[in-house]
Order: C-alpha cells, then sequence, then structure tokens
C-alpha cells in the first residue's frame, strides 16, 4: 500500500503535473482575471523549470561531489540500490538499463580495479511486474554476463522501496559480512535518502555516488535561453526526493 501511495504522491509533485493544472485552470475556469492569472503561472513555472542552467545550478547544490577512483580506500563490500533497469522490454538475453546506469557500471569498475571483493544488489518487484524477474536479479545478470563470478555477488531480491533496501540489506550484512567496510553505491541525486536509511539500521559506510545528472554550469546561449525537457526531469528528481524524505521521517524510516 506504501509503494502504491508514493507513487500517487509522486505524480502530484512533478512540476509538470502543476504547469498542466495551471494551464487546464486558464482554460476552463469562467472568471477572466483568474484565467489570465493561471495562464501566466502555468508559463511562467514552465519558463522557470525547463531552464538547463537553472535546474544545474539547483542539482550541482544537490548532488554530492563525485568520488576520485584513486582516492577511494578499498572496501570489502559494494552496496547497490536498484532501480535503474527496464522490467519489461524483450528479448530477455540481455539486460535494458533506464537512466542511472552507472550505479552499477561504476560498481563493475569498482570491482575490476580491486576496490570491492564482494556485490550486494537490492531490488525487488515494482508496481505491476509480477510477471518479471526482481530488480535485482538483472543487475545480477549483468555483472555476471561482464565477468564477475556468482560468488561476488549477493541478490536481495524482495525491497520495493529505498527504506526496504536498506532494512533488507543491514540483515545480510549484520548476518554474513559482520564487521567489514561497505560502500554505498546509488546514484548521486538519491545519495542523501539512501544513506539516510542505511545510517537508521546502525550500518557504518561510505558513500559513492554515481549516475550524475548535473553536467559543468555555462553560460551558453542554449542553457539560458533554450527550454528543456532535462531541466523538468532534473526538478521533478529533487523533488521527489524532498518529498521523499519527508515521508520517510513521519514514518520513523530515517
Amino acid at each position: 500500500m506504501f509503494f502504491i501511495l508514493s507513487k500517487i504522491l509522486a505524480f502530484f509533485v512533478r512540476p509538470l503535473t502543476w504547469i498542466i493544472a495551471a494551464l487546464l485552470l486558464s482554460v476552463f475556469l469562467k472568471n477572466q482575471q483568474r484565467k489570465k492569472r493561471c495562464f501566466w503561472i502555468g508559463v511562467g513555472m514552465l519558463i522557470f523549470f525547463s531552464n538547463q542552467y537553472i535546474s544545474n545550478r539547483m542539482m550541482l547544490w544537490w548532488e554530492p561531489a563525485p568520488v576520485p577512483f584513486e582516492s577511494l580506500e578499498k572496501h570489502d563490500v559494494a552496496i547497490v540500490f536498484s532501480g535503474v533497469t527496464k522490467s519489461d522490454k524483450t528479448p530477455n538475453d540481455r539486460v535494458y538499463f533506464n537512466n542511472g546506469a552507472d550505479r552499477i557500471t561504476h560498481t563493475l569498475q569498482l570491482y575490476n580495479s580491486g576496490k570491492v571483493d564482494h556485490i550486494i544488489v537490492s531490488g525487488g518487484l515494482g508496481f505491476q511486474q509480477a510477471n518479471q524477474s526482481p530488480a535485482a536479479e538483472r543487475l545480477k545478470s549483468f555483472l555476471v554476463m561482464t565477468g564477475v563470478p556468482d560468488s561476488a555477488i549477493t541478490v536481495e531480491p524482495n525491497a520495493l522501496n529505498t527504506n526496504e533496501n536498506a532494512v533488507k540489506v543491514a540483515e545480510i550484512l549484520n548476518r554474513d559480512f559482520p564487521n567489514q567496510k561497505y560502500l554505498l553505491v546509488t546514484s548521486a541525486f538519491h545519495m542523501k535518502r539512501a544513506a539516510m536509511c542505511l545510517k537508521k539500521q546502525g550500518i557504518e559506510f561510505s558513500e559513492f555516488p554515481a549516475g550524475y545528472l548535473t553536467g559543468a554550469p555555462t553560460l551558453n546561449f542554449d542553457d539560458i535561453f533554450i527550454p528543456k525537457a532535462e531541466a523538468i526531469e532534473r526538478w521533478e528528481s529533487v523533488i521527489k526526493e524532498l518529498v521523499g524524505m519527508a515521508t520517510y521521517k513521519l514514518m520513523g524510516y530515517i
């Protein structure tokens, strides 16, 4: 139930939802003054949220800085939270990734460079995925295809959200890998909430953000004046995380 409610809430906090709602009100309201006000509010939000420069600056503030590979100490276990694969694409002879594939490709790089010895991938089935394989199994299949031995991978296939990722991974760590050095790998925009959830379980770990949504800030014409859909997506990612953190705080997850 919490999973379904979180998806419904995510719909209502999307900037695109606000923009469409304001423009629809400008069409259907009878009061002319309110119609104009809603129209210009909708247009204003569209200009603001689609501005590449503003959204990039905002995301640079939100995302933690990248960790250079050469400065990273060796860790025993890398913890990867899923959420970056497509479950309904066929044929099933490969893994299809959404945005954020760096979560697993950077983990692979960490393993191949000797920075981690073992990988835990966590994630189950999302909404309307009953006939698909768990997300963690898809990530494991990618790692195995790229040469990581099966013995170096632990799958946690039941978590439905970030809190469950943390709870179930903590159980595995305390049972199978006690008193070792852990490295949390997840998307940079998701790191704050993921880290809070794992800390709530009493786990000490280092962070390795991946899957950055930012680029170097520029003042070129395109970034300042040309509306970009990806700018809106950045805002949606951050607002979703803020709402998620607020909800998790109320639920006692963080």
